[in-house]
């Protein structure tokens, strides 16, 4: 078995690696607090890099850099059941978990509208396909995750669903990086957990196969998560954005694919970042030969 330590990948010559910390806090890969299955084994090592140190203070840093604190500012709007935006700095997981449970991350993608919780049911993989944040029923639906994904972030592909059909729809703001222009100045988006803020480099988005991403490949061995990104690489789709410098991917890196419906065409547009920040430090997993 490999450990999975979000391994030196470079983007313009600069070295990416994610700091994993010795003791893990209760949000951490090692914690079942933060998955709905088994846990992942938590490294012994501490790897950090540029600017990136595991510790409260950096987290606190960036927290406040990126406007995601959590204290409540009465009269403000947001896209939260409590009135939250990551935007504005008010994420509020107490009180967004006192309202619904599932809730157990907040995305942002600057430069977009998409600024909401996500969430994964205990019931059903699609449970949010037809559900509101609040749990109620809605055919807008939320923004979610599937069980087989741990929500510590710390498998090598989490994938995020929401619908992007029509205008307005949750996750209609990823078309967006169908424009060159918008690709190669918004770079990053953030996902918020409590107690930790995950940063996201975008480095490619373009129109997928219909078929279930989560499905396709054993990420849990090297092999697969190879697999994976040959394919994301091979595929050629016109329109298709990548950015330069993240060519040299590995399995020990950490991805998000933000999902959209699948079409008529059978295709669905997904838009795809690799960890760069993580202020917490506890980003860690085991990858099986």
């Amino acid at each position: 078995m490999r450990r999975g330590k979000a391994k030196q990948g470079h983007r313009m010559g600069i070295l990416v690696s994610v700091a994993i910390a010795v003791f893990l806090t209760a949000v951490g890969c090692g914690s079942p607090d933060g998955q709905r299955g088994g846990s992942a084994e938590s490294s012994e090592e501490k790897n950090a890099a540029d600017g990136q140190e595991g510790n409260g203070d950096g987290l606190q840093d960036m927290a406040l850099e990126f406007g995601t604190g959590n204290d409540n500012v009465n009269g403000e709007s947001g896209t939260g059941l409590a009135g939250e935006s990551a935007a504005d700095g008010h994420v509020d997981f107490e009180v967004l978990q006192e309202e619904n449970p599932d809730i157990f991350a907040w995305l942002y993608v600057p430069g977009t509208d998409i600024d909401y919780p996500v969430l994964q049911s205990p019931v059903s993989d699609d449970y949010y396909k037809s559900h509101g944040q609040n749990g109620q029923e809605d055919e807008s639906g939320a923004l979610y995750t599937e069980m087989p994904n741990m929500m510590n972030m710390c498998d090598f592909n989490t994938i995020i669903h929401g619908k992007d059909n029509e205008d307005g729809d949750l996750f209609a703001g990823l078309h967006k990086f169908e424009d060159p222009d918008f690709f190669e100045k918004n770079e990053e988006f953030y996902i918020y957990l409590p107690g930790n803020v995950l940063t996201y480099e975008v480095f490619a988005a373009y129109y997928d196969d219909g078929s279930d991403i989560l499905r396709r490949f054993d990420y849990t061995t090297y092999a697969g998560c190879e697999a994976h990104l040959e394919q994301i690489y091979a595929a050629r789709e016109m329109g298709k954005q990548l950015r330069e410098g993240w060519e040299d991917l590995m399995p020990y890196h950490f991805l998000v694919t933000l999902d959209g419906s699948v079409r008529e065409d059978g295709k669905q547009y997904v838009v795809i970042g690799a960890l760069t920040g993580d202020a917490a430090g506890v980003i860690d997993r085991v990858i099986l030969d």
